[in-house]
């Protein structure tokens, strides 16, 4: 029999590749931690604005402003800004112009500003000065704002002689907030939504309700764009305003239930119910300095506060009560804590209450990530963590136990549906026999477990009432 011939192979070692001997590495985390804006931010140049006049400018009144050559330097506040044409065809070295509004407390001027750099420092209500040698009259019918029909054109990268500035500071703070023509005869939002927006000159006094962050959207002509929602609100409804590019920055400056807008003309998209957008003739007077803006303030400071979804515990004002307090300890049914709050409104008292549990939601609100909740921007936050981040303002937020973790609560006499009560630490500690910490880390079995075991028992309750909360407070949960 004839031996098979050995191959070549047979006389080398096998080896393995180098590579290969290298344990794979773990693929990184996505995200370096720096925002958008951040990173944005970062490949921008550092601006400085270290600019002094050459020469005298006259400083005017906006109604004073006269068409043609001179040296003129105007005060006033932001109230509308939007690009210009896309179609323009732009000079050699133009990054993009915008055309800014300007208004103080006799007229407003409209401002072509080009730039090589995007101003991302120029958002609405802000006050900014001007320096110009040349005001243009433009015409009202073909002009891009035709109630500000004065026209200065300023590109400070070019033009040295020309230039726009942020004043911030305390003495700038109440400058140019009267709005012009201004009525006390406001429309309401629900009139504006209902027909009123075919009025010519509407205007609406709105609070900021809540603000989204900012997102890249993909428009359905495929363009790509920043934009951030605001929710508005009045006494009568609410309204989303839709604020695009170059405004999009400019709700960072705003803060829920505080922030009142008087929006002149705003444009209202039929196709969505209650959307509001800016228009060229749009003016947006942010907090303006009328009676009506404080009363709307007062009305959305208590709106909210009866809406947060996780209201803090008064330690400081029950605390302040508690000095004075009456002692006695009257068991109270809800019927009758009902009938005390009523009949004197402006009355605090403290009771006890003695309820039946009839529903838990707790292994439903750990499977939801829901455990722990609070409120920043006006936007909702849940999580089954202590802390989180806001969308909108990036900050880390401290959450508290979600209070629709108790479910229906009864007497002989009503219910108390769920998320209706503040409780303090202490006493989410005592209802549940654990501290937030250890509620996260339970188990869906172990709180499935307690679930089973606090369902219909009956808790002793001890309560607060306080106009200025308007929610019952519990202080401590007996056994």
């Amino acid at each position: 029999m004839v031996g098979q011939s050995t191959s070549i192979q047979s006389f080398f070692s096998t080896r393995t590749s180098p590579t290969k001997d290298i344990p794979p590495k773990s693929s990184p985390v996505p995200g370096d931690g720096f925002t958008a804006e951040e990173l944005d931010n970062a490949l921008l140049p550092v601006r400085q604005d270290n600019w002094t006049p050459r020469g005298v400018y006259d400083e005017y009144e906006i109604d004073a402003l006269m068409f043609g050559l001179n040296r003129v330097k105007i005060v006033g506040r932001l109230v509308n800004m939007f690009e210009s044409s896309h179609t323009t065809k732009l000079p050699k070295g133009l990054g993009g112009s915008v055309h800014l509004v300007v208004k103080d407390d006799t007229g407003a001027v409209t401002i072509r500003l080009s730039y090589t750099l995007p101003p991302t420092e120029l958002r609405l209500g802000r006050l900014v000065a001007v320096w110009a040698t040349y005001v243009a009259n433009g015409d009202r019918g073909s002009f891009p704002c035709a109630v500000a029909p004065l026209y200065i054109k300023v590109f400070p990268e070019k033009d040295k002689s020309c230039r726009i500035r942020v004043l911030e500071g305390a003495e700038f703070a109440n400058l140019c907030r009267k709005p012009l023509n201004y009525q006390p005869t406001l429309m309401s939002l629900k009139a504006f939504a209902h027909g009123g927006s075919e009025v010519i000159d509407a205007k609406i006094l709105v609070i900021v309700k809540s603000v989204s962050a900012r997102k890249r959207v993909t428009k359905k002509d495929g363009a790509e764009a920043y934009v951030t929602r605001v929710v508005l609100m009045d006494d009568t409804d609410e309204a989303t305003l839709s604020l695009w590019d170059t405004t999009s920055t400019t709700p960072n400056d705003w803060q829920p239930s505080h922030t009142a807008l008087l929006i002149s003309s705003p444009s209202l998209n039929v196709s969505h119910k209650n959307w509001l957008a800016l228009a060229s003739d749009t003016f947006v007077d942010v907090d303006p300095c009328i009676p009506e803006a404080e009363r709307l303030r007062g009305f959305a400071g208590r709106k909210v506060k009866r809406e947060h979804i996780n209201p803090t515990f008064p330690y400081e004002e029950y605390a302040l009560w508690s000095i004075i307090k009456p002692n006695e300890r009257v068991l109270y049914s809800l019927a009758d804590v009902d009938d005390r709050a009523r009949e004197t409104p402006g009355e605090t008292f403290e009771g006890y209450l003695s309820m039946i549990i009839m529903d838990l939601n707790m292994t439903t609100l750990r499977q939801q990530n829901m455990l722990m909740c609070n409120e920043c921007c006006g936007i909702p936050i849940y999580a089954n963590a202590k802390v989180a981040k806001c969308k909108h303002c990036d900050s880390q937020v401290s959450l508290r136990v979600n209070p629709r973790l108790i479910g229906k609560l009864v007497d002989e006499s009503g219910c108390i549906t769920s998320g209706k009560l503040v409780l303090s630490d202490h006493a989410w500690t005592r209802l549940l026999g654990r501290s937030a910490q250890e509620l996260i880390e339970s188990s869906a079995s172990t709180l499935k477990s307690v679930e089973h075991r606090m369902l219909h028992i009956r808790i002793t309750l001890r309560f607060w009432w306080s106009e200025e909360v308007g929610k019952l407070v519990i202080s401590e949960v007996l056994e």
